[in-house]
């Protein structure tokens, strides 16, 4: 796990590129604090540098890519550097240094993520001759190219974000993971191409045009979206898509980019049948165990974060089997966010799942104090405003795991898009089941789920929102949306009239596997994600999803019948049967799951006056400024509930803009 980035000119006037690339590592020096390299190109040369941070064992090894002169020292006459920011992993040793190469220096990489099946792709490629200098899995995915080409990504069970320098061919070729667990993002004009894990490494370029791109403010304040598009809050910082690949030709700047992915779903209504289901429970309980013993590989400690639910304490558990069963008697270290309010703290059931497996338990106690002191770190390491306070909540289980001594957790983030977690999936599965006319069944679910005089409310209202005012025109929406919520009271209506246009939008699949399949590939869960780097990496810690990432569990959940993962009201059935033994029966049988809950109402209150300094006449082409004066008291003061954020992305959002200096 690292941070990686780049600089490649097609024009010459463009300078300091060598001061540039050192800034960019420093910006991003959370995400690797082991180690620092660099590799620089151009027509008639390509060498390896070292920064203040890269070890001395680095510097004086004996391998080709070791790091060979202070970056300082360096020439300006090269056209491109690539440059890399170590968090040391798989192979500690000084083997593992990046920027790292084969083939006589043919082939370099920098290389974010992991690939967890490597000791599996790696004999295959001995098997063709390839021979390693090192253990890490940076080393496979450079044999694995070389070998197979961009069809390498086939191959890979993981998480990823990378760059190879193919100089057989001047290309850079670059990737990233299937559902966008590691970042990638770049900006490209025709004098320069720049890549960085983090937009914050490329804002503050110097050659890099940038600014606040209204389209993706509007998306967030209005459509609850971020970063949905390529192009998100800064101006020509494009995104990488998930599942997407590019290929950079150095020399002409030639740049094309191709989806290499398409993650497939069952759509179809198919009759629950008990025998077939068995056989499924007792099949995604093998492709969990297995997904979490490759998540476990690591030589350095691995902890997990708790939240109480199914999915982490589906994990943790297995975690605790795996390591018996493996002889390893240290404890599992687990952290859990909780709060002194009983409606929302979630600890009880995580310390049951502690209890069980004689893990060594952490619980972090976030306050509303500590919040305004983090809240301009918390929003910097997000690079993007945030929705809600429950971020912060996360922010603060990993720094506790840092300083618990631990670089690797495992997460639960992905299981609630891969089963049918939310409880708006009810809807999707509801109105399946009536546009295949099993109304008995319809019936006996909405049964199972609330009482009579709820559940027609509730689905009444879930098509409201998901269809039929979806179907309406733009302009009816913009008021429908000024009419119900609140908060757009206090946004500046020219603002939401130059771009309600964007409220078109179509209605949500009417049928489960599709909405989830929606929500797993570039929105909701994409989202959720970017949230657990920022969060981890700012903390020096490489987190884990096996639910995000496992190919071989995801795509295999993607063919389940709907049937299968809601069933006499009950979500995540078969995730819950296929636990059954192994997680507690108090956690499996919960219903009351609120997701990461956070006391939101009463941190805005208490930081009502404190963020007050955050709000001026810069905010004005987005915010009623005179409203929001006005009503500034009543406005931070209402009694939201724990999951409304719509006040908290005001705050987020007017901070975002003061420590980005836009």
């Amino acid at each position: 796990m690292c941070g990686i980035g780049g600089i490649v000119r097609f024009n010459r006037q463009v300078g300091n590129l060598k001061a540039a690339a050192i800034q960019m590592n420093q910006l991003i020096a959370h995400r690797g604090p082991d180690g620092e390299g660099y590799l620089l190109h151009d027509a008639n040369e390509t060498i390896t540098a070292f920064g203040k941070d890269t070890p001395l064992s680095c510097i004086h090894s004996n391998l080709s890519y070791a790091s060979r002169q202070p970056i300082e020292e360096v020439g300006e006459q090269y056209n491109m550097i690539l440059l890399h920011r170590r968090l040391s992993i798989i192979d500690l040793n000084a083997s593992g240094h990046q920027p790292m190469c084969i083939d006589d220096g043919n082939y370099w990489i920098v290389f974010n993520g992991e690939i967890y099946n490597y000791i599996e792709i790696r004999e295959e490629l001995k098997l063709k001759g390839c021979q390693f200098k090192s253990e890490s899995d940076t080393e496979v995915v450079l044999h694995a190219y070389h070998t197979w080409g961009k069809k390498c990504l086939e191959k890979f069970n993981g998480m990823w974000a990378f760059v190879i320098f193919d100089k057989t061919k001047n290309m850079l070729f670059g990737a990233r993971d299937r559902f966008g667990v590691k970042p990638f993002y770049y900006y490209k004009d025709k004098d320069v191409f720049a890549f960085a894990s983090e937009q914050k490494a490329l804002v503050k370029m110097p050659f890099i045009k940038t600014g606040i791109r209204s389209e993706a403010v509007y998306d967030y304040f209005v459509k609850g979206e971020i970063e949905y598009e390529p192009l998100s809050f800064f101006k020509h910082i494009n995104e990488l898509f998930p599942a997407h690949c590019f290929e950079l030709q150095v020399d002409t700047g030639n740049l094309r980019e191709e989806r290499y992915y398409v993650l497939q779903t069952t759509p179809d209504y198919t009759r629950f049948d008990i025998t077939q289901f068995e056989d499924a429970k007792e099949q995604l309980k093998v492709l969990l165990h297995q997904s979490i013993a490759l998540r476990l590989r690591s030589d350095v400690p691995v902890g997990a974060c708790l939240s109480g639910g199914i999915d982490s304490s589906g994990i943790v558990s297995m975690m605790d089997h795996l390591n018996k069963s493996n002889g390893n008697t240290e404890k599992i270290k687990l952290f859990t966010a909780s709060f002194n309010d009983v409606m929302i703290d979630e600890s009880p059931y995580a310390a049951r799942v502690a209890e069980q497996t004689n893990s060594v338990f952490y619980r972090v106690f976030p306050k509303a104090d500590e919040l305004i002191n983090d809240l301009e770190n918390l929003i910097y390491c997000q690079d993007v405003p945030i929705w809600s306070t429950s971020t912060y909540a996360q922010f603060r289980v990993m720094k506790q795991a840092k300083e618990s001594g631990i670089k690797v957790v495992l997460d639960g983030q992905g299981g609630d898009e891969l089963f049918g977690g939310y409880h708006s999936y009810f809807y999707n599965y509801w109105t399946e089941l009536l546009r295949q006319f099993k109304l008995g069944l319809l019936h006996k679910e909405m049964s199972s789920f609330l009482p009579w005089y709820l559940r027609y409310n509730f689905f009444l209202k879930q098509h409201l929102r998901f269809s039929t005012i979806r179907r309406m025109p733009a302009f009816v929406q913009y008021q429908i949306n000024r009419n119900y919520f609140g908060d757009f009271y206090y946004l500046n209506p020219i603002f939401l009239n130059e771009y309600k246009h964007r409220l078109n939008s179509e209605p949500v699949p009417k049928n489960l596997n599709k909405m989830l399949l929606q929500e797993f590939s570039n929105t909701r869960l994409k989202s959720y994600l970017k949230c657990e780097d920022r969060c981890s990496m700012w903390h020096s810690i490489e987190s884990r999803t096996p639910f995000a990432d496992d190919i071989k569990l995801i795509e295999y959940a993607f063919q389940l019948p709907s049937n299968y993962k809601i069933k006499n009201g009950v979500n995540k059935y078969i995730l819950r049967e296929s636990l059954r033994g192994i997680v507690p029966d108090i956690i499996l049988n919960r219903k009351d799951k609120m997701g990461f809950a956070t006391p939101n109402s009463t941190w805005i209150q208490e930081i009502r006056e404190a963020v007050r300094p955050y709000f001026d006449d810069s905010l004005k082409a987005y915010f009623d400024m005179h409203k929001i004066n006005r009503d500034f008291n009543q406005m931070f003061n209402q009694n939201l509930g724990p999951d409304d954020t719509r006040t908290f992305k005001f705050i987020a959002f007017a901070v975002w803009k003061k420590v980005f200096g836009l």
